[in-house]
């Protein structure tokens, strides 16, 4: 029998769930020295070329090719030069002082002789708009794949599984084509049949794997379990969920190589922390699999301590083994060891430690009042079962274009305007990537400076934020950074030493973020135009009723959907196929087997309120809630009528006399 139940398994099926279940599956794909693969690709070069991306004179990413030379980010240029002399070094692109937009200058750089090609850093602010360009092309790849995808960075993503494997799993004919039934030898129904017949309950385990499932086959390096090994690769459900993430983190990846022209590297897991590790664990062009049973075993790899995940590094990580006494290396042995029971006990350890601390007057950057959490977060990332969703919210708070500024290269008004141009249309440009990925109008209400002084002394200004049309342009950002400028300026004036100026920065934020499609119906909404990607699937279901605590389940049960319309589609499960048969209205539940009737139906609501808002609400109006109904319609205590005058009493809004019958909706059939 197996180890996990059919609620489980449903849980998968959840995108807000999915990641709390344990047969959750997610994965972390990121490109491969992804700036020094954008040169590449731009420059016609192939996979074999030694290439290097440079920034003045340091080097920001090395491709693979290049690293066999023993070239590093910590080389400088001339140094990576004299390890290879086929290398060859790409410049990124720059914008110019006193310009509003970036271009290449190849065949210039500090490398070269030529002092007029040298790009001196007084002059010039480096672009990696063409790096944001090609990772927003790569996004959308994930997001025609995967219903679930958080952009981590410019060039990797996270992506949860849990829908197209609970679909493949339960909907795919093909996976049980080969095989009776999940009871090798016995005339009992698959986990196809039972799902679709609604044979289970939701505390019920699963059934066994049946044989011929355990034959499918990963795609990528299962860490622990190597060719040799007699340890067979699928025991549980878990590992049959993995093999088909496997698949089909693969079938991504091949398209992004074949046709945007990357390569990347996978780590699929339980957790995202443990992913994004194995994404790293090898590389280009691979991914490799931590199934749950070897969990342990890949974080005890010698590769891995407690400072190597996300916000445990730095100087909480450095804390956290001074005051848990953890070793150097093998910490997270350490911790599952000294601490096997509960996170309770590391808690109490932490909270005397941290009292030891205070007590000697030693400052600490742990919170005392949160060692419960940070105790709960140890215990688990040391297990690999520390849960976090895939979030795929657009969250923008704020957006900064900003130059450290040497030598004289800012030293008067005309000097900070000049770099203002190029930092408005840096924010200009970005502001337009993040509108087309999202298809949302992006408006700032802020608008603020922060510069440092020759002397370091930081000044600040701010104001409200004027945009003089729909969407955001470099002129708007320009005009109000230069009138915050020339305000800063003046009060420079006053002080010693304020040019040249040594930072200089331009930031927008409160962002009131609109939906660019988004009308009363609807009805001329444009869809964004797709990509052509052979995924043969058929929809992923959004949503299971779950309610069911018995097993006197319809044996076709229904599935619910509610698109961006309002409304609702509902599904029946037949034979495996997930068919839509009516469309459900949202105002009185009436249902429709066509769209064009539905459509009309939609209309006639439409006109009602039209006519509502014209000629007045009745009392009985659907489209009302409780409390508006209270509120407009109690006539008894109200002096006048809010709606629809009445003879002798005062209207609040004098109406204008119409011929109009007043019931446009009668035009429109129900």
């Amino acid at each position: 029998m197996s180890l996990f139940k059919w609620k489980d398994l449903l849980q998968l099926n959840s995108a807000d769930q999915a990641y709390l279940s344990p047969l959750s599956c997610l994965g972390h794909i990121d490109a491969n020295a992804f700036f020094a693969q954008v040169e590449q690709v731009r420059c016609g070069l192939t996979i074999d070329d030694p290439v290097v991306c440079v920034q003045w004179s340091s080097i920001i990413a090395v491709s693979y090719a290049a690293r066999k030379h023993g070239i590093s980010r910590m080389d400088s240029i001339q140094d990576a030069m004299k390890k290879c002399k086929t290398l060859k070094p790409i410049h990124t692109a720059v914008f110019k002082k006193g310009e509003n937009f970036w271009q290449y200058h190849d065949g210039c750089g500090s490398w070269v002789r030529d002092k007029s090609k040298q790009l001196p850093a007084e002059e010039y602010k480096v672009a990696l708009e063409p790096y944001r360009r090609e990772g927003r092309k790569i996004l959308r790849v994930f997001k025609e794949f995967v219903d679930l995808v958080e952009k981590a960075s410019v060039d990797e993503v996270f992506l949860d599984f849990g829908r197209l494997c609970f679909q493949k799993l339960l909907f795919d004919p093909t996976l049980f084509a080969n095989g009776v039934s999940s009871l090798e030898g016995e005339h009992k129904k698959n986990i196809q049949e039972m799902f679709v017949d609604g044979e289970y309950d939701l505390n019920d385990y699963l059934p066994e794997v049946p044989e011929h499932l355990k034959n499918i086959s990963f795609d990528g390096l299962v860490y622990g379990i190597d060719e040799e090994s007699t340890e067979p690769l699928i025991k549980d459900w878990d590992d049959v969920i993995f093999a088909l993430a496997s698949n089909i983190s693969q079938q991504i990846r091949d398209y992004i190589k074949e046709n945007v022209g990357y390569t990347t590297s996978c780590g699929i897991a339980r957790t995202k922390s443990v992913c994004k590790l194995g994404s790293n664990f090898k590389k280009p062009d691979a991914q490799t699999i931590i199934l749950n049973r070897k969990l342990e075993n890949f974080l005890d790899n010698g590769n891995f301590e407690i400072t190597s995940f996300w916000t445990l590094g730095g100087k909480l990580g450095k804390e956290l083994v001074e005051i848990l006494n953890l070793p150097e290396s093998g910490s997270l042995k350490y911790i599952r060891n000294m601490w096997p029971n509960s996170f309770k006990e590391l808690q109490d350890k932490l909270d005397e430690s941290l009292k030891d601390t205070m007590e000697s007057n030693i400052l600490t950057s742990i919170d005392e009042s949160k060692t419960d959490i940070l105790a709960r977060k140890i215990f688990e990332i040391a297990r690999g079962i520390y849960c976090n969703p895939v979030n795929a919210k657009l969250l923008v708070k704020s957006m900064m274009s900003n130059k450290n500024l040497r030598a004289d290269s800012c030293s008067s008004l005309i000097d900070a305007i000049s770099w203002l141009e190029v930092f408005s249309g840096e924010l200009n440009f970005r502001i337009q990537e993040l509108e087309e990925e999202y298809g949302k109008i992006l408006v700032p209400k802020t608008i603020s400076i922060i510069l440092r002084s020759e002397i370091f002394e930081q000044h600040t200004k701010a104001s409200h934020f004027v945009s003089r049309g729909k969407s955001v342009t470099s002129t708007d950002i320009l005009r109000g950074g230069t009138k915050l400028m020339t305000e800063l300026d003046k009060r420079g004036k006053s002080c010693e030493s304020f040019y040249p100026l040594k930072s200089l920065s331009l930031v927008i934020s409160n962002f009131e973020i609109i939906d660019a499609k988004k009308s009363i119906m609807n009805m001329f909404e444009t869809q964004p135009k797709g990509i052509d990607i052979p995924l043969k699937s058929s929809a992923i279901i959004t949503s299971v009723n779950t309610k069911h605590t018995d097993k006197t389940l319809s044996r076709a049960p229904k599935i619910q959907n509610q698109d961006i319309s309002g409304k609702i589609k509902i599904y029946n499960v037949v034979q495996g196929e997930v068919q839509p048969t009516l469309l459900k209205c949202n105002f009185c539940d009436k249902c429709f087997k066509i769209e064009k009737e539905f459509q009309e139906h939609n209309d006639f609501h439409v006109a009602e309120r039209l006519s509502e808002g014209l000629n007045g609400v009745s009392a009985n109006s659907k489209y009302l809630s409780l409390g508006e109904k209270r509120l407009l319609m109690n006539k008894r205590n109200s002096t006048y009528s809010v709606t629809k005058p009445s003879q002798g009493k005062k209207s609040l809004v004098p109406k204008k006399k119409s011929n109009s019958t007043g019931n446009i909706f009668k035009y429109f059939s129900k």
